[in-house]
């Protein structure tokens, strides 16, 4: 369904799923945050469930006019491409009775890349006295008057399809890892919260209990959506949804989220739309790097790669096997040490080495310092264009005039580059 959530979605749940490797059992009452941390097995878990599922097993008709709309919603999501916009986020602690403002900007592409930029909202005396006086609504506390109002932290998480990256940007703290296979590309959708993800009514409905929140009014051009989870996949993440679609565009305009304790309430609302802009003019525009977008560079930052506690070990990786995807240590070397690009697609090897100062100039020889040679006839398919071998090899001093030459695995009619 509305696949732009993934901007958020991929970028913060898979980042929790990418660095869980020890599944719990599964609870009647989770107590997981909602955008944190997950105590469920890997996001595809929920394939595996709906597979071995008998087919229509708890599956319960729904309204006609609620069938339509999944498969209007369905159909609209799929021709999505590219979208990105900017967000209001409002995060309810029930608890402590806080509300904490932020905003930003997200972008997703097509089939798993998505970034989210978080950034505090200013508390000022203006915003406090409007929801004292109910001019803005807001939640009350025990006592009858508003939740305290605060800025939220700056945040930043990023999915480039292989590797998702959760950014500190005060502290310059990041943590990085690497997305298992089984999410990657269009199976993203059996990650949590999928609902978001363009899925199929009928899988949809097995997964989810879903309702109106009341009748569509064709009028209103709004329909709302009250979504619980039914596997504990998804009920280990969320315990339910309010999704206001708008009907002319089948893309939301808020969607809020309740942790599994009840204890979180997590609101967003949508403007700015835009669906599959040309990305190099909307980069320009946003005054962004298309090469930095999805993923970050994290020059000066302190790297914290998930999943592998002796990063000599990362070098053991068979990066000839293409089930075996680069692993994000390879992207972040020593100060001052040449990057290991080998395995990742040259492409991807190329902003590697430019953020380390070289440059790829095609038409000046001399200028060119990053050259790509084509290699042989790579013998898996998954090795076609990625980096066969470097020279000189990772972890040489990097030096001023230095030039790095990359063997290319080929197809058949592949040619040499310069």
């Amino acid at each position: 369904m509305v696949r732009f959530i993934a901007a958020i979605t991929i970028t913060i749940c898979c980042y929790s799923s990418a660095v869980q490797a020890q599944a719990k059992p599964p609870s009647k009452r989770p107590v997981t945050p909602v955008s944190r941390t997950q105590v469920e097995d890997s996001p595809s878990r929920a394939g595996v469930e709906l597979q071995q599922d008998p087919p229509n097993q708890g599956v319960q008709p729904l309204a006609p006019e609620l069938e339509q709309l999944l498969r209007d919603w369905a159909a609209a999501s799929d021709k999505i491409e590219r979208l990105e916009g900017a967000h209001l986020r409002r995060v309810y602690d029930m608890t402590y009775e806080v509300e904490k403002l932020s905003q930003g900007r997200f972008y997703f592409e097509t089939p798993d890349k998505g970034r989210i930029n978080i950034s505090p909202i200013a508390v000022t005396p203006k915003m406090v006295d409007q929801r004292s006086s109910g001019a803005v609504p807001t939640k009350k506390r025990k006592d009858g008057k508003p939740f305290e109002l605060k800025s939220d932290q700056e945040e930043c998480w990023s999915c480039d399809g292989l590797r998702v990256y959760e950014m500190d940007v005060a502290q310059k703290q990041a943590r990085v890892a690497q997305l298992p296979a089984d999410v990657q590309g269009k199976n993203i959708m059996d990650s949590p919260l999928p609902f978001l993800f363009g899925m199929p009514p009928e899988k949809a409905k097995r997964r989810f209990a879903m309702s109106l929140m009341r009748p569509i009014d064709p009028a209103s051009g709004r329909a709302s959506l009250h979504i619980l989870p039914k596997l504990p996949q998804d009920s280990g993440n969320w315990a339910s949804a309010d999704v206001i679609l708008n009907l002319k565009t089948f893309l939301p305009e808020a969607v809020q989220l309740v942790d599994p304790a009840g204890t979180k309430i997590t609101v967003y609302s949508f403007s700015s739309l835009k669906v599959n802009e040309n990305k190099f003019i909307d980069a320009i525009i946003d005054n962004q790097d298309p090469k930095t977008r999805y993923t970050p560079d994290l020059r000066g930052f302190n790297v914290q790669v998930q999943g592998s506690e002796e990063p000599a070990q990362i070098g053991e990786q068979d990066l000839t096997d293409p089930s075996s995807q680069p692993n994000p240590k390879l992207a972040v070397p020593a100060k001052g040490e040449l990057v290991n690009v080998q395995g990742m697609l040259h492409s991807e090897a190329v902003i590697q080495l430019e953020r380390q100062g070289l440059k790829r100039v095609k038409d000046d020889k001399e200028a060119n310092s990053i050259i790509l040679e084509a290699g042989p006839i790579a013998e898996k398919e998954g090795d076609v264009f990625t980096v066969k071998s470097q020279d000189p090899p990772a972890g040489t001093a990097l030096k001023k005039g230095m030039k790095v030459r990359l063997t290319i695995w080929t197809k058949s009619g592949g040619n040499a580059k310069q």
